[in-house]
């Protein structure tokens, strides 16, 4: 490819090569107006089924989360692969934060602040040490969906 572009495509001028710069995100965005809670929901069930000796099998999965994050009108849905199995990101129109939401029992709501793309390149882990400022995790208990909006307007 390099010598078939230096010998038919080389201008007169210094040829360079662009460099733009990609990210691999651990996640998946879902087609914009196409999707809706029932497809996230129908994400874990499948998830729940493909995966043997992941844990998913033994952890129950509440679904209500899931419909709960959905009551704050998210614009768009991410679902995650890689590090990040099992949690959605949903992105707000009315809010420049996001939400990280994994309705498989044993994990927390996330509301991350900033480069949330960046973020998620690292482990739940990792993101805790690097971005210590910049996120919030909310634990399933009381009224969480109370302090995700409230985590959501910045009040942390």
């Amino acid at each position: 490819m390099e010598l078939h572009v230096s010998n038919f495509h080389q201008d007169k001028g210094d040829v360079r090569s662009v460099q733009i710069p990609t990210q691999r995100l651990p996640f998946v965005l879902l087609p914009p107006g196409t999707w809706n809670i029932q497809h996230v929901v129908g994400h874990y069930r499948n998830l729940s089924d493909d995966v043997n000796g992941g844990g998913f099998r033994s952890r129950s999965i509440e679904w209500t989360r899931l419909k709960q994050i959905e009551s704050l009108r998210p614009l768009r849905c991410h679902v995650g692969r890689d590090s990040w199995l099992g949690y959605v990101v949903f992105e707000f129109a009315s809010f420049k934060r996001v939400v990280l939401e994994c309705p498989i029992e044993g994990n927390a709501t996330y509301v991350l602040s900033g480069d949330w793309k960046r973020m998620v390149s690292y482990t739940k882990g990792e993101l805790r040490e690097r971005f210590a400022r910049r996120y919030e995790k909310v634990v399933h208990k009381g009224d969480w969906l109370a302090r995700v909006r409230q985590a959501l307007r910045g009040g942390w």
